[in-house]
C-alpha cells in the first residue's frame, strides 16, 4: 500500500493502492511508520509523499463511513486521520506533497499536513465534504484558511469549489508547480530551497486580520439556507472554521471532530451517503459485463442549437475531437462563439490557460457537409425535438457511416422505437439524453432498446464517463425517466395557480424544500413551450397525467414563452433575468379561474410542497413498477442530477422512504379525492412494505 524509496538524501514515500489510492486506517499507520523512520534515518534530509505523476489519492476510503454506529466511532475515526496527519506536520524534517489529479477531501487535508506543496500544472484541488452532509474531519477546517484566507478556503469548504492549478499557486494552496516529469524533482528542489519545515497548523499570518476574518464568516452565515434541521454540515463547518481562529489549532481540531459526529448523525448526511453510492452503482449493467466498447476516436454532432452546442463543449472538454453539423452556418457560427465565450471564461476564472483553451477549440469541427461526419465512431443527433426530423436525420447518417459506427440521439421525449421504424441497423441505435446546459449537467440517460448491441450500449456508457457524467441506463419508453417524473411536478405547478396559488407562493415552496430554483422560474429559463411540447407527448403515453393546464396554454398560444420572448409566467426586462409579476400572466390565471369557478386564496405552503413532490413520487413508483430503471436507487441519482432534486433529501424513492409509505399513500389518496387520477398510487406503491433502501 505504500512504497518506500531512498534517493539523493530523500525519503519518496509513495501511496500504491489501486485504483484511487483512496486512505484507509491501514494506509495511514503505514504512513506514519514510513514518516517515523525517515525521520530517524541521518540519510535522510527531507520526505516527499506522493502517489504518482497522474494521479495523487481520492481522499478517504467512503466505505469507512458504513462503519460508523455512534458518536463515539465517528470522533474515533475523525481523530485517527487527525493525528496521522498532526504526525506528518509535526515530524522534525521538511516533507513535500507531490501532487497530481484531482486532489479532494481527506487527499488535500494530507497534502495541507506537509510543509510544502508541489503539483503537476493540471492539477484541480476540492474539499467536497459538504456535498456529502459533512464536514472535513481531517483537519481541513483548519489547515485551509491558514493557507489561503478565510473567505478563500469558505468558499472550498461550503461551496466545494474546484481550485485549479495556476489558482492553487497565487492563493497559497500550493507552493510552486511542476510538468508531470519533473513533478518528484520539482518536490526534491524545494525542500533542499526551504530545509525548515513550514508547519500549516503553527501559521497565523493568513487570518490575522481578525476584521476580515470576520466579515467573511458573517458574509458566508448570511447565505447558508434556513430551516433545514438535517442540513447542518455548513454551519458546522462555519463553527469550525470560527473555533480554530478565535481560539486554536487545537480547539479547532476539538471542534471539527464533534461537528463531524453531529453531522454523520443527521439524516441529510445519511440520505448523501446513499446518493454516493447509488451514483457509483447506477451505470453498471450486469448483463453486459466483460463486454468491450467500441474505440471512440472521433465524435459527430447534428444540430448546433442549444442541446448541440452544449454536447459538442462537453466531448471538447474531455479532449474528443468532434464534428459539428448544421446546415445553417450561422447557427455553426452562434454555437462555435458561445463555446468560446465559455472557455474564456474560464481563463478568465483561472481554471483553464490561453493554450489549453485554443487546443480544445482547435478540436471542434463545424461544417455544413454530412459528409464530413463519415468518419465519426459515434453520431448524436440533437436535431429538432420531432419525429419526422428526427427520422430523416437518422436515416441520412445510415447512408453515410460505417456499418460499425453507432447512432445515438438526444431526444428527451420520443421512443426510440419510433425513431427506429425504417432504419437498416436499428441495433446500432441508442439515446444519450444531455440535461441543459450540456457541459455542466452532470447526468446523461443512457436509453436502450431491447435489441442494442451490448457493445453499442457498453460504449455509450464508457463516454459518459468519459464526459465526467454519471450514466444512468432506462429502459425504452415516452420521457424516459428524468422528464416523465419531473414533467408531472411542472404540470402541477400550473393546477396549483388554477386552485388559487401565487406563482411567488409556489416557487418560494419549491426553494425551501431544498430546489435550486422554483417551477415557474426554471420553466421561464427552459420555455414554456417545450413544456407544451413535453407533455403533449407524455399524456398520450401516459393517461393518468392529464391534460395540462389551460393557464400554460394559454401562456404560449399569447406568445409568452419565457425569458426568450420577454415574458411567461414572469415578466423580464431587456438583459436582465430577474423575474417579475406579469399582468398579462395575471389576467391569463383570473379567466382560467373564472371559467373554472374558482377564486384566489391562499394555498398552504405545506399543501403545495406536498402537491409538487408527490407527484414526483408517485410517478416514480409507476416507473419503477414498469421497469424503467435497473435498481430504485437509480431514481434518486436521476432526478438528483438531473432536476436538482434536493439531494440532502435523497433522491425521490429515498423522500418517499423517509416520509413513510403509510403516509406517502394517505396523501396521494386525499389529493386523489381532491384533485383527480393524477395523484391516484398505483399497484407498487399500493403493495410496497417497509423502506427503500
Amino acid at each position: 500500500m505504500l512504497e518506500t524509496v531512498i534517493r539523493d538524501g530523500l525519503a519518496i514515500l509513495r501511496l500504491d493502492s489501486p485504483p484511487l489510492n483512496t486512505l484507509t486506517v491501514q494506509l495511514l499507520e503505514e504512513l506514519r511508520a514510513a514518516v517515523r523512520r525517515a525521520e530517524d534515518d541521518p540519510g535522510v534530509a527531507g520526505i516527499v509523499i506522493t502517489g504518482g505523476p497522474d494521479h495523487f489519492s481520492a481522499g478517504a476510503d467512503v466505505q469507512l463511513f458504513q462503519q460508523i454506529h455512534s458518536d463515539d466511532d465517528a470522533i474515533r475515526l475523525s481523530q485517527t486521520f487527525q493525528e496521522a496527519f498532526q504526525a506528518i506536520e509535526d515530524c522534525s524534517k521538511p516533507v513535500a506533497a507531490a501532487l497530481a489529479g484531482t486532489v479532494v477531501g481527506g487527499a488535500l487535508e494530507l497534502a495541507m499536513a506537509c510543509h510544502r506543496r508541489v503539483a503537476v500544472q493540471d492539477a484541480r484541488f476540492r474539499m467536497p465534504e459538504v456535498t456529502l452532509g459533512i464536514n472535513p474531519g481531517a483537519g481541513g477546517t483548519q489547515r485551509l484558511p491558514r493557507l489561503i484566507g478565510v473567505e478563500a478556503a469558505l468558499r472550498m469548504l461550503l461551496k466545494a469549489e474546484v481550485i485549479p492549478a495556476a489558482a492553487a499557486l497565487q492563493g497559497g494552496l500550493v507552493d510552486a508547480l511542476a510538468s508531470r516529469e519533473q513533478l518528484l524533482d520539482r518536490a526534491a528542489e524545494c525542500l533542499r530551497d526551504n530545509p525548515s519545515p513550514l508547519r500549516t497548523g503553527q501559521r497565523t499570518d493568513r487570518i490575522a486580520d481578525r476584521t476580515s476574518c470576520e466579515r467573511a464568516l458573517q458574509q458566508a452565515a448570511s447565505s447558508l439556507p434556513a430551516n433545514r434541521p438535517d442540513w447542518i454540515a455548513p454551519q458546522q463547518i462555519l463553527e469550525a472554521v470560527r473555533t480554530g481562529i478565535e481560539q486554536s489549532f487545537q480547539a479547532g481540531l476539538v471542534k471539527e471532530r464533534e461537528a463531524f459526529a453531529r453531522c454523520v448523525a443527521t439524516r441529510g448526511a445519511r440520505n448523501c451517503m446513499h446518493l454516493f453510492f447509488a451514483t457509483r452503482t447506477a451505470g453498471r449493467v450486469p448483463q453486459i459485463e466483460g463486454v468491450a466498447p467500441v474505440p471512440v476516436h472521433r465524435v459527430g454532432v447534428v444540430g448546433m442549437g442549444t442541446m448541440g452546442t452544449g454536447i459538442t463543449h462537453a466531448f471538447a472538454l474531455a479532449g474528443v475531437p468532434v464534428v459539428a453539423l448544421d446546415a445553417n452556418p450561422a447557427a455553426l457560427d452562434r454555437g462555435r462563439e458561445r463555446i468560446e465565450g465559455s472557455l474564456r471564461r474560464w481563463v478568465q476564472l483561472g481554471r483553464l490557460d490561453d493554450a489549453r483553451a485554443e487546443q480544445l477549440l482547435a478540436s471542434i469541427h463545424t461544417t455544413t457537409r454530412a459528409e464530413d461526419l463519415s468518419e465519426a465512431d459515434l453520431i448524436i443527433e440533437a436535431a429538432f425535438e420531432e419525429v419526422a426530423v428526427k427520422q430523416r436525420v437518422l436515416e441520412l447518417l445510415e447512408t453515410l457511416c460505417r456499418p460499425d459506427t453507432i447512432l445515438a440521439t438526444n431526444t428527451s421525449t420520443i421512443s426510440l422505437d419510433v425513431l427506429a421504424a425504417g432504419m437498416g441497423r436499428p441495433e446500432r441505435l441508442i439515446g444519450m439524453h444531455f440535461f441543459n446546459p450540456a457541459h455542466r449537467m452532470p447526468l446523461v440517460e443512457i436509453i436502450r432498446r431491447d435489441s442494442v448491441a451490448p457493445e453499442v450500449l457498453a460504449t455509450a456508457l464508457g463516454l459518459a464517463k468519459r464526459l465526467r457524467k454519471t450514466p444512468v441506463v432506462v429502459a425504452n419508453r415516452e420521457g424516459f425517466l428524468v422528464n416523465r417524473i419531473f414533467v408531472p411536478y411542472l404540470q402541477e405547478a400550473f393546477f396549483l395557480l388554477e386552485d388559487g396559488a401565487e406563482p411567488e407562493a409556489v416557487d418560494q415552496a419549491a426553494v425551501d424544500f431544498g430546489f435550486p430554483m422554483g417551477p415557474f422560474v426554471l420553466m421561464d429559463m427552459a420555455g414554456l413551450d417545450i413544456l407544451v411540447d413535453a407533455q403533449r407527448v407524455l399524456q398520450d403515453a401516459f393517461p393518468h397525467h392529464g391534460a395540462l393546464s389551460e393557464i400554460a396554454v394559454r401562456l404560449v398560444e399569447s406568445g409568452s414563452l419565457g425569458q426568450k420572448s420577454g415574458t411567461g409566467v414572469y415578466r423580464y426586462d431587456p438583459g436582465d433575468v430577474r423575474p417579475h409579476a406579469s399582468p398579462a400572466t395575471g389576467r391569463i390565471v383570473d379567466e382560467v379561474r373564472r371559467s373554472l369557478d374558482r377564486s384566489p386564496g391562499v394555498v398552504p405552503s405545506e399543501e403545495i410542497t406536498e402537491r409538487l413532490v408527490l407527484r414526483m413520487v408517485n410517478e416514480a413508483f409507476h416507473a419503477v413498477q414498469e421497469g424503467i430503471v435497473q435498481r430504485d436507487s437509480d431514481v434518486d441519482v436521476a432526478l438528483v442530477l438531473g432536476t436538482g432534486f434536493p439531494d440532502f433529501r435523497g433522491g425521490v424513492m429515498r423522500y418517499a422512504s423517509d416520509l413513510g409509505l403509510d403516509r406517502v399513500r394517505s396523501r396521494l389518496q386525499e389529493f386523489s379525492r381532491r384533485c383527480g387520477e393524477r395523484f391516484a398510487p398505483g399497484r407498487l406503491l399500493l403493495e410496497k412494505k417497509g423502506r427503500i433502501e
